[in-house]
């Protein structure tokens, strides 16, 4: 269904405005004149634009958000008048008009989670799930409190991943940048000069030369089609289809794969436990904590858990059976909290011990990938160095030759 925007005229000559949910323009004109409303105007509301091009909210504005949220509401403010007060801080366009919505759409009786869902890109099903068991329990203020504490976590783990892939990173762009510069323009006037010479020379030679003139003589085109191939990589990185097959790679890599792992469990226990603090029942909150998984064996297993724990089964001795796949602390740590009653607690401690693992995990590995980035290095402009000077030393010999013939 679709959102309408409508302005009416009542019995009184009062213009009304507001907002309605329905297939088409016909079926809100059908609704208002059920309501003894005259329909003035009826207009489709505008998508944002989501993605790349339509900006986005970061996670630790949402953080910042919520917990903005939630200290104003323990004050006693309305949803409104706190939305309205943020508001006029915000300098996101798009968090912005977000909350301009909320602000109207809550000032005639809509539900704040029945407002965000309308942003699917920006709230996902974890977020309003939350804020619906705040809204109907009357915790609204705790619901932002935690859902505040479990994104500024996910944003400082995501953070920590970041930083420790920038050194590399650095190190990866200034190989290909210095490559890129001495085909460009070192390569293309040795190849200009020596091929005017009449001389034999290997075929690796020639072949190297004359791949060097052309690139001299296509400047423009070399760099177009490096930038293109690099857009081209990084929107791999956009498109869910080719994003899934990217990190699959990546995540079975013997490096990275017990990272990813860590990630995985700490974000997990992280948000079932923030779910389960907020109210959430504990099989809803299990099937949501399921899609924060990345690896498919875990997310596999862990979509099994809901059903299983609604058998009556206890998450621990699920988790038991799943050994292979989660690991024997977590096993232990979930039984822990399920003899002391107090599951959220624990599995927050959980989050916690394991994102200091991914901390010590990343520094390992950057402190790994220094030195072999080092030999990757020496071992480019090694062969850049042999590839340059052989075809001199090549063309001398055909000189040498060539004066004693």
């Amino acid at each position: 269904m679709k959102l309408y925007n409508y302005k009416a005229k009542d019995g009184r000559g009062m213009i009304l405005e507001d907002i309605l949910q329905a297939n088409d323009v016909n079926e809100v004109a059908g609704i208002l004149k059920s309501q003894n409303l005259q329909p003035l105007t009826i207009k489709e509301r505008e998508k944002m634009a989501s993605g790349l091009f339509g900006g986005k909210i970061a996670v630790s504005e949402k953080s910042a958000l919520c917990r903005f949220l939630s200290t104003m509401l323990k004050s006693g403010m309305s949803v409104p008048e706190a939305v309205d007060i943020i508001r006029s801080e915000t300098k996101n366009k798009r968090l912005k008009r977000v909350l301009s919505d909320i602000s109207f759409q809550t000032r005639k009786g809509k539900s704040l989670s029945f407002v965000l869902s309308q942003y699917p890109h920006d709230f996902d099903e974890i977020f309003l799930t939350m804020i619906k068991v705040g809204e109907e329990s009357g915790t609204l203020d705790k619901s932002f409190r935690y859902l505040s504490g479990q994104l500024a976590a996910a944003h400082e783990l995501n953070q920590k991943v970041i930083g420790s892939m920038m050194y590399p990173a650095v190190i990866v762009v200034a190989m290909v940048a210095n490559g890129l510069m001495m085909t460009l323009f070192v390569l293309p006037r040795i190849s200009k000069v020596f091929l005017r010479l009449d001389l034999p020379l290997p075929i690796y030679t020639k072949y190297l030369l004359t791949v060097g003139e052309f690139f001299g003589s296509h400047v423009l085109l070399v760099i177009l089609v490096t930038i293109g191939s690099f857009v081209g990589i990084v929107m791999l990185f956009f498109i869910e289809r080719t994003r899934k097959i990217m990190v699959n790679i990546l995540i079975r890599m013997p490096l990275v794969k017990k990272v990813v792992e860590y990630i995985d469990i700490a974000r997990f226990s992280r948000t079932l436990a923030t779910l389960l603090a907020s109210g959430v029942p504990i099989i809803d909150a299990l099937d949501l904590s399921a899609n924060v998984l990345t690896q498919g064996a875990m997310q596999k297993e862990a979509k099994s858990f809901g059903e299983a724990v609604s058998r009556g089964e206890s998450l621990s001795s699920v988790l038991v059976n799943k050994r292979s796949v989660f690991p024997a602390v977590m096993v232990q740590t979930v039984r822990a909290g399920e003899h002391s009653g107090s599951l959220d607690k624990i599995l927050a401690e959980l989050a916690d011990f394991y994102e200091s693992e991914v901390d010590f995990s990343l520094k390992r590995l950057t402190s790994l990938l220094e030195p072999l980035l080092m030999l990757v290095v020496g071992a480019v402009v090694g062969v850049m160095v042999i590839v340059m000077i052989a075809p001199i030393y090549s063309i001398i010999g055909g000189l040498q030759s060539s004066i004693q013939n």
